[in-house]
């Protein structure tokens, strides 16, 4: 009798069978996005159907929240009268408002996960702003946004030389006479060492 052209069950059973439906996503991930980027990266684990657009609004809330509590004291005025503290109180309104919309629609939608936590820029701008906001007033404002500019490459790919200080030097031209002969701000420009 000739062999049927099927293969041999016995053997077939120890294969497990393909699944009839696709796998689930991980929790926190949309259904379609990918298992992990990167071979060993892991991401950081906020519940909710979108954590990315979860911690985007938190942060974004809590920026409005922070302003309008350092603008607690101040005068808002009418709008016929603006006073100082309307417009940081406006603003602080409108970002607690756009935080919770954000925060609202990560609740119902699925979206990306968090990705693995970043130290490099997160290091390298937070010692920029600090160096910048240390310098600006003892060494003048031309030599910090040199400062802000050369620790601020680090944060990222760095540059070349080359488009490096013509980066930091568009940017210091750019601050004084924006900053100094345009708004007249009492900036030092150079430090008192060097004369003007």
């Amino acid at each position: 009798m000739p062999s049927l052209p099927f293969p041999n069950l016995r053997q077939s059973s120890s294969v497990a069978a393909p699944s009839r439906g696709p796998s689930p996503a991980p929790f926190g991930t949309a259904p379609g996005a990918p298992r992990n980027a990167t071979v060993g990266e892991r991401p950081l684990r906020i519940p909710g159907r979108a954590p990315q657009d979860l911690a985007a609004g938190l942060l974004i809330t809590s920026f409005g929240l922070i302003a309008l509590w350092m603008g607690r004291d101040w005068p808002t005025g009418t709008l016929a009268y603006v006073q100082s503290g309307f417009f940081p109180r406006m603003i602080g309104i409108l970002m607690v408002l756009a935080g919770a919309m954000v925060t609202g629609r990560s609740l119902l939608n699925h979206g990306a996960a968090l990705p693995s936590w970043g130290w490099r820029p997160l290091l390298g701008v937070t010692a920029a702003v600090l160096a910048f906001a240390g310098a600006v007033e003892t060494l003048g404002l031309v030599p910090a946004v040199l400062i802000l500019v050369g620790l601020g490459n680090l944060a990222g790919q760095p540059l070349r030389p080359v488009p490096l200080a013509l980066l930091g030097g568009v940017l210091a031209v750019g601050c004084v006479a924006l900053f100094v002969w345009g708004l007249g701000l009492p900036l030092r420009v150079w430090p008192l060492w060097v004369s003007p």
